[in-house]
């Protein structure tokens, strides 16, 4: 074989193997869940959530929530617990069937309330994003309160991928509704790259408001350049010609 077969033949190979990846789709979703004007279970200043936003950059999901309630975390009470962040817990099957959930490892029981300057300030805490064995509802952490809505606002389970969340607390300078951002990488976790729509829902645990819905996924495929498709082609051509020859040659 001559030095330039070689070097085509190594050529046509790599472009073979490579052209897997061409293909490749990526994991795409950006969704908005409008929450705002539903039922608060007590004062929409405090518990109201706005919406949630769900987007993503490659494999990695951003679910930010725009609630009143980041101001008043661990603020106040119900059936001897303080009222705090609840996990965000999702459905790979779009439904209210969660399998999954962040949960929030640290910072829970943070109190945001007290901003002295009230400027814009980031708290930035470790989760971990969980394979549900059970949900945890209000009325079960807040021992059956009758001042607690109703709904699943926590979760146990087991550990799949480490993930982080922030808080940012906009308080009375701006006005603005504060922000809880949840951000975990679904890469290699088939439930998720095979779902068609994954389903969301946050509240505190006290759940005097719940904010929930589907957001569809879609996937974007990488089409090959014309010198890509090019190159393919020839290692094709070049893969049939030497089978072609070697049957020549067997015949013969």
């Amino acid at each position: 074989m001559t030095l330039i077969k070689r070097i085509f033949k190594i050529l046509a190979v790599t472009t073979l193997l490579s052209s897997a990846n061409v293909f490749a789709a990526d994991f795409l979703v950006n969704t908005t869940i409008d929450d705002s004007g539903d039922y608060v279970n007590g004062a929409e200043s405090k518990y109201g959530i706005d919406r949630m936003n769900v987007s993503s950059v490659g494999d990695l999901v951003t679910v930010d929530i725009y609630t009143n309630f980041v101001n008043y975390n661990k603020s106040t009470s119900a059936g001897g617990k303080n009222i705090v962040f609840g996990d965000l817990l999702i459905s790979t099957a779009g439904s209210s069937d969660y399998d999954y959930a962040f949960v929030l490892s640290e910072g829970r029981s943070n109190s945001y309330k007290n901003n002295s300057s009230w400027k814009e300030k980031d708290w930035d805490n470790d989760g971990t994003l969980t394979k549900i064995d059970s949900t945890i509802t209000s009325e079960t952490y807040h021992n059956y309160s009758s001042a607690v809505g109703s709904g699943e606002v926590m979760s146990s389970g087991t550990d799949i991928k480490d993930g982080s969340w922030s808080v940012t607390n906009y308080g009375k300078r701006t006005g603005n509704t504060d922000l809880i951002s949840f951000s975990f990488n679904v890469n290699g976790i088939d439930a998720f790259q095979n779902a068609s729509q994954l389903a969301f829902s946050w509240g505190m645990s006290c759940a005097n408001d719940i904010v929930s819905g589907v957001a569809n996924v879609t996937r974007s495929v990488n089409v090959p350049e014309p010198a890509a498709w090019l190159l393919m082609l020839l290692a094709l051509g070049f893969m049939v010609n030497r089978r072609n020859k070697k049957a020549d040659n067997f015949s013969a």
